[in-house]
């Protein structure tokens, strides 16, 4: 960056310390802007600062998309959209968000960072972070990496919120097996072989060695091995507070459609037959439409993965928010329509991190992290005040 663009970075710098309005932030570069000829600035210079000015004007998030309520935690902590109406589950987890940022912003929600900002969507740990840049190589070999723009940049994602739980797992084997083992009695966890992050297995074979034939993968994969000696997979769906894909591969002759969903139809419809001692015909439709759909599909990689591979005992896992209704009732009436109980089963994040916490006692490193780890995705008594305004 050169001596002009760190004097305007200062300025913005400045500007958004001591204003704590974007109309006020809009007044003091207005005048700047009125004014700007007035300065002893090259005349080159003073055209890139007026561009560079109005293009942050034109960034800034108008009143008007602005969260009529929250005004202390919007004058502390940045903005919250308008759009998350009376979702006390979203606001609160952005909140959250917006208190690990700690850095006010007039042109951003509270809850975003800028591409280049040092990770920042992975909690600020050494070692963690050179695990997350091994795992990201990892993923984009596999060619697994869908959307690379909200993993950096969006704190409320629920793929890095994988990354910053699950990996520090791996650092010591007696935390990682009592985890599980605290987690799922009923798989008889003798010790963890693996975790890793958007994954199937077979996926290192290359694309055409893949048991699934559409981009599903689960967000994080653990294998074990069981008392008797013998494998087993959790493949878990992690859920923050996004919703269940809206995607809808329920497609009737009264609907255009083109071949592409036709043949994704077909496929579906002859994995229900196929696997029919868990899935039953009379709940076709609903397995397809967007309701489950996302948790059905991931439920075919789990049969996927015990006919192709040597795993035989593998079972799915959603990982949610603990105030995240909408997603346990989801889950819950999931598991009615399918036959084998236990195939699915739900976790809350806040029993995940709690038992991390619990179980590195002796391990302070990882004991600090999975603190801090909490406070950001699960302590909400942090923002319950700014309810009570």
């Amino acid at each position: 960056m050169n001596k002009r663009d760190e004097g305007i970075k200062e300025v913005f710098d400045r500007l958004e310390r001591e204003t704590n309005t974007a109309a006020y932030q809009q007044e003091i570069m207005l005048k700047v802007l009125d004014s700007i000829d007035c300065f002893i600035i090259p005349k080159k210079d003073q055209d890139h600062i007026q561009k560079t000015f109005k293009t942050h004007l034109d960034m800034i998030i108008p009143n008007e998309h602005r969260h009529p309520n929250f005004k202390s935690f919007q004058e502390q902590y940045g903005i919250i959209p308008k759009s998350d109406k009376n979702d006390a589950h979203l606001i609160k987890s952005r909140m959250l968000q917006g208190i690990y940022r700690n850095q006010k912003s007039e042109t951003t929600y509270c809850n975003h960072v800028s591409e280049d900002d040092n990770l920042t969507n992975f909690m600020q740990n050494k070692r963690l972070k050179e695990d997350v840049d091994k795992e990201l190589l990892a993923i984009k070999g596999r060619d697994r990496l869908t959307d690379e723009t909200r993993l950096y940049t969006n704190l409320l994602s629920s793929q890095p919120m994988a990354f910053n739980i699950f990996l520090p797992l791996k650092w010591d084997i007696n935390v990682g097996n009592s985890v599980f083992k605290d987690l799922f009695p009923q798989l008889h966890i003798k010790k963890l072989v693996d975790i890793k992050m958007e994954y199937v297995p077979c996926d290192e074979n290359g694309k055409e060695s893949r048991i699934t034939r559409d981009r599903s993968c689960f967000d994080v994969y653990v294998e074990y091995e069981n008392d008797n000696g013998e494998l087993g997979g959790i493949g878990i769906e992690v859920k923050y507070t996004e919703p269940f894909s809206q995607s809808n591969y329920w497609i009737d002759e009264a609907m255009t459609s083109t071949d592409e969903k036709q043949r994704k139809k077909k496929r579906y419809t002859d994995a229900i037959q196929e696997y029919s001692e868990l899935f039953s015909e009379e709940h076709e439709e609903q397995y397809l439409r967007p309701t489950y759909n996302q948790l059905f599909r991931n439920q075919l990689i789990v049969e996927e993965v015990k006919k192709h591979t040597a795993i035989k005992n593998c079972i799915l896992v959603v990982a949610h928010s603990e105030e995240d209704k909408n997603c346990t009732d989801r889950v819950e009436e999931f598991q009615k329509l399918i036959k084998i109980k236990g195939s699915c089963v739900r976790v809350s994040i806040n029993q995940i991190i709690r038992s991390a916490i619990e179980n590195s006692a002796d391990f302070p490193e990882i004991k600090e992290l999975y603190e801090k780890i909490y406070d950001r995705y699960c302590n909400y008594d942090l923002v319950n005040k700014f309810f009570e305004e």
